[in-house]
């Protein structure tokens, strides 16, 4: 099985030492029995999103390597668990049908195609709210008055009659 190790070296470390934190990593893999398939590639120093242990700095590296046996996995884990020199580290399994296009070198521009007008929607503006006037006007209907005598008047109606029990 293929897989990928990317690892966060921590700033607080010279970068003359980082030679020796990789070789160090190397002979986790060896001791695992796992090849390496591509050298540790340095992505150098980046911000890192938020701070971790109290750093927001670190130097990214990454590598590929084969391994068969997945206890060697655990063990190659455990060991970068361990590791004070790192601050972070992770472990992919990479397909073995998908083709890995090569790390570039942070100098190079990518190939950017500019967008044909075609390949362009028109932007539409936003609907502008329409005001409505009303074109006939409702007369409103008379309200009628009650009387609160005569609703006194029904409600002992209603109260002197006896319910029907069935």
């Amino acid at each position: 099985m293929n897989y990928e190790l990317s690892f966060i070296i921590s700033s607080n470390l010279p970068e003359t030492e980082h030679p020796q934190v990789q070789e160090e990593i190397l002979g986790y893999l060896k001791n695992s029995k796992a090849t390496v398939t591509k050298e540790p590639y340095l992505l150098g120093r980046k911000k890192l999103a938020y701070p971790i242990k109290k750093q927001k700095h670190g130097f990214y590296v990454f590598l590929e390597f084969a391994t068969e046996n997945s206890d060697g996995l655990r063990d190659i884990d455990t060991k970068l668990k361990h590791n004070n020199s790192l601050l972070r580290h992770l472990i992919i399994k990479k397909d073995a049908n998908i083709k890995t296009k090569p790390i570039r070198s942070l100098e190079e521009k990518p190939d950017l195609k500019p967008a044909r007008p075609a390949d362009r929607r028109p932007i539409k503006p936003a609907p502008r709210p329409v005001k409505l006037e009303p074109t006939t006007k409702v007369e409103s209907v008379p309200e009628k008055k009650i009387d609160l005598d005569d609703i006194d008047k029904k409600l002992d109606e209603l109260l002197e009659k006896e319910p029907k029990v069935d």
